[in-house]
């Protein structure tokens, strides 16, 4: 395989049986996008979700990249409907126990809660501080997405709680539509499964 430098970029695939599986995708949104697309002649909302592996660039591999399980959703309709994707994600963790956290102090304990999408944040799985995460994503719109931030126990008294970005959630910005023909307004949700064990991903 080839790849880029940023971990979250694409893993290209050295020889494909076509061009059109050169690039695994390390996101589910812009499949569910083509579909919305293909599916446009529907009565809306159009409700869609997939659960599914994404690949990400990861030099500790002995192939240099990693899987990820994923869960993603879109909602589609004459409204862009925010609050039925959050309700998504906030059924999906109490179908995993996650408790939500409404607050985004330490002494809260455990769970997950939404934070805005700028600023630094630990990147999943590598337990340092990464600033590749520290704009705002283009894929939503501003102001109107979110993190989705995980905390969990440590590993040892010294480091008892610790977070991880786990996803994003958000309106999705409209020259993302535009891209992929889709004339409605559309909020999208997506989130790494792996945190929570193999027996959460069946």
């Amino acid at each position: 395989m080839n790849h880029e430098d940023d971990g979250t970029q694409a893993v290209k695939i050295a020889n494909p049986k076509s061009l059109e599986f050169q690039v695994v995708r390390t996101s589910l949104i812009p499949g569910l996008l083509k579909t919305i697309r293909e599916n446009r002649s529907h009565a809306l909302p159009i409700k869609i979700f997939e659960t599914s592996d994404v690949v990400f660039k990861d030099t500790r591999k002995e192939r240099q990249a990693r899987n990820e399980r994923h869960a993603a959703a879109i909602w589609c309709n004459k409204t862009a409907g925010f609050e039925i994707v959050h309700g998504v994600l906030d059924r999906a963790m109490k179908m995993l126990e996650i408790p939500r956290v409404t607050t985004p102090d330490i002494k809260a304990g455990t769970g997950y809660y939404l934070k805005e999408t700028s600023g630094m944040v630990f990147y999943p799985f590598y337990h340092q501080f990464n600033n590749s995460n520290c704009c705002s994503d283009p894929m939503y719109f501003p102001e109107r997405a979110a993190r989705i931030i995980y905390r969990l126990p440590g590993p040892d008294n010294q480091c008892p709680i610790y977070e991880i970005e786990i996803g994003r959630i958000g309106v999705l910005h409209p020259t993302v539509l535009e891209k992929f023909e889709v004339g409605y307004p559309c909020s999208a949700l997506e989130f790494n499964l792996e945190p929570f064990g193999k027996d959460s991903l069946k």
